[in-house]
């Protein structure tokens, strides 16, 4: 009888094992940030990123998100180059304006620079400066616009519409988990004010108040970090393509849903990967 008992005991763990196993889910994307392009005739960045999208075909991320500052001047010419280069990459891949990337007083307008990205990625076809997409049935990611739109600075700011539009659809979709894109990191790896996020107070309180956020994405600093906020909030800063060793991140998020509570339950590896 008790070699019967002990039979049944650990099938029944092995039930809940398996159980645990098969609910376990995962998501991976990669993230470039500051890649500068510059087209010219030596193409030298042209290079680098014929790797980048070796690299990317092969590990096969669900999708790509470019952090920002895609190009290093507004002007058609790059963003054109920058555009033709990235084309060969077969998994999505989204944009995210950076403050050298559109501003009409000294460069290119934000609606000229949006319609050659659209026009050359099958996967970004809305003219839309922020917006979101949804990789799976379980996540929405968000990319916002912290940038201006006439001057180059290297400010950031979220207008107040962006943040207002956040919250409703945060609001919304209260069981997805979220992940949010944006070039100027509210938590800074390093302090130096002339890159700082000016309007952030009413950010944070966004952040703070919806429990479904998983991580905030982010460049404009050059520097790799990761940063966990008192609520569980992952805030990941990505190195700068451009500068050696020409690397980018692949961020994995192994989550279950039935069990999530909160950001601290979800777990989030990034690995750098070198070009």
């Amino acid at each position: 009888m008790n070699k019967l008992l002990k039979n049944i005991f650990f099938v029944f763990l092995a039930l809940i094992l398996m159980q645990n196993f098969v609910s376990a889910k995962e998501l991976q994307f990669a993230q470039v940030s500051d890649i500068h392009y510059i087209y010219d005739k030596e193409n030298v960045m042209d290079k680098y990123l014929y790797f980048l999208s070796l690299s990317l075909n092969k590990k096969h991320p669900a999708f790509t998100v470019f952090l920002g500052d895609n190009v290093d001047r507004s002007k058609e010419e790059n963003v054109i180059g920058l555009m033709k280069s990235l084309y060969t990459i077969r998994s999505p891949y989204y944009l995210v304006f950076g403050d050298n990337d559109a501003h009409s007083f000294s460069g290119i307008g934000k609606e000229i620079y949006l319609d050659i990205v659209t026009t050359f990625n099958n996967s970004q076809k809305e003219n839309k400066k922020y917006y979101y997409f949804k990789p799976n049935s379980d996540f929405i990611c968000v990319v916002l616009d912290d940038t201006s739109d006439f001057a180059y600075s290297s400010h950031g700011e979220i207008p107040e519409e962006q943040i207002e539009w956040l919250d409703k659809l945060l609001t919304k979709y209260p069981k997805k988990l979220f992940i949010i894109f944006q070039h100027c990191p509210l938590i800074p790896p390093r302090n130096e004010y002339k890159l700082t996020l000016l309007n952030s107070d009413k950010y944070k309180e966004i952040i703070s108040k919806h429990k479904n956020i998983i991580l905030i994405s982010s460049g404009h600093y050059h520097q790799e970090q990761i940063t966990q906020d008192e609520n569980g909030v992952r805030h990941i800063s990505a190195p700068a393509f451009k500068d050696i060793p020409h690397s980018y991140q692949l961020i994995k998020i192994i989550y279950d849903e039935n069990t999530y509570a909160s950001p601290k339950d979800i777990d989030v590896s990034v690995e750098l990967i070198k070009v």
